[in-house]
């Protein structure tokens, strides 16, 4: 009897465990010589050493987490985290840092073209998306990280184009008349603006490389987290996914007189809504000053949330992305 009650301890104390959170950055080369891609990584560790502060600038806190700290033992699920237009591998720090701590792997990069400081117009929309699949390609195949990873267990979780481009690795497909045709309806929405100002032609996209399918099959599971070209993507292409997929919508895009929607909340999918955040909510929260460091450059709207009520919608957020990890059996606490 003893002995039944102390396998019985072992096994829900390390049901309910909880992993200190390692991390590191480098740069990552892929298949695509041109497209050298720094990595944030982030990993479960049991080291006892104290976290640091890291990412912090400016405009948005940085996330806490011990430098180098060694891989726990085991193998893990696997996330690829992927930003928005004008994002940064931080940006999903705070829900990073929580994964890990749930024994996930997690990797983010910056995407060149569409990163901070970084960010264009004319960059082609699938080049992202296929930074994933290159990524994948290179740690599957790692000596330091392939043992490692649950192949079962692989997801992508993602923001705004981030989010397009988890659901393009589940199935998902656009077609350059949906997109024109979706720019001309409805030419005030934001990525159409971003592209007029940069003089593109949605006529003169190559339509074989953006109707193309780039479903990876060693994707199997995705989450998008208020996505980017919901008007774009087809109701057939989504009709064929078969993984797990969980859709997060915001309420609005930012506070105005007349708020933006970005048409998220009419995709077939599952997903849940959160009709109190902003589009910006999913960023990190920001620093006393940020909104008005921003405003200097016209982009007050990305901190116009207090920091109480973003962090609260980043506490409803980790709720749906552990609950639906629970639910597909992808964690198990």
């Amino acid at each position: 009897m003893r002995i039944f009650c102390l396998l019985f301890t072992l096994l829900f104390s390390h049901y309910g465990w909880s992993y200190s959170t390692g991390n590191s950055t480098q740069t990552l080369a892929t298949a695509d010589p041109q497209r050298p891609l720094t990595l944030r990584l982030f990993w479960p560790s049991t080291s006892t050493a104290a976290a640091q502060t890291q990412a912090a600038n400016a405009v948005f806190e940085g996330f806490t987490a011990i430098a180098d700290a060694p891989l726990a033992a085991g193998k893990f699920p696997l996330v690829i985290l992927t930003h928005g237009s004008g994002g940064n591998n931080s940006n999903l720090a705070w829900l990073a840092t929580q994964l890990a701590a749930r024994g996930m792997i997690v990797v983010a990069a910056n995407h060149p073209g569409s990163t901070t400081g970084d960010s264009h117009p004319d960059s082609d929309i699938t080049r992202q998306t296929r930074d994933i699949s290159n990524l994948l390609d290179v740690f599957l195949s790692s000596k330091q990280w392939s043992n490692a990873i649950d192949r079962q267990k692989i997801g992508v979780i993602g923001h705004s184009k981030g989010g397009y481009s988890a659901l393009a690795l589940a199935g998902g497909k656009i077609t350059r008349q949906r997109y024109v045709a979706y720019c001309a309806a409805m030419p005030q929405m934001p990525d159409c603006q971003f592209l007029q100002r940069g003089k593109v032609d949605l006529q003169q996209l190559d339509s074989r490389r953006l109707e193309a399918s780039y479903r990876d099959p060693r994707v199997k599971f995705v989450i998008a987290l208020d996505p980017a070209m919901a008007y774009v993507l087809t109701p057939q292409s989504l009709a064929t996914i078969k993984i797990p997929v969980l859709v997060v919508a915001a309420g609005y895009y930012i506070r105005a007189a007349q708020p933006l929607h970005l048409g998220v909340e009419q995709l077939p999918l599952p997903q849940q809504k959160l009709p109190g955040a902003g589009h910006y909510d999913f960023l990190p929260l920001c620093q006393p000053r940020g909104e008005q460091i921003l405003a200097e450059e016209g982009e007050a709207f990305i901190c116009e949330t207090p920091a109480a009520q973003r962090r609260a919608i980043h506490q409803q957020v980790s709720a749906m992305v552990l609950g639906f990890l629970q639910q597909h059996a992808i964690i198990t606490d």
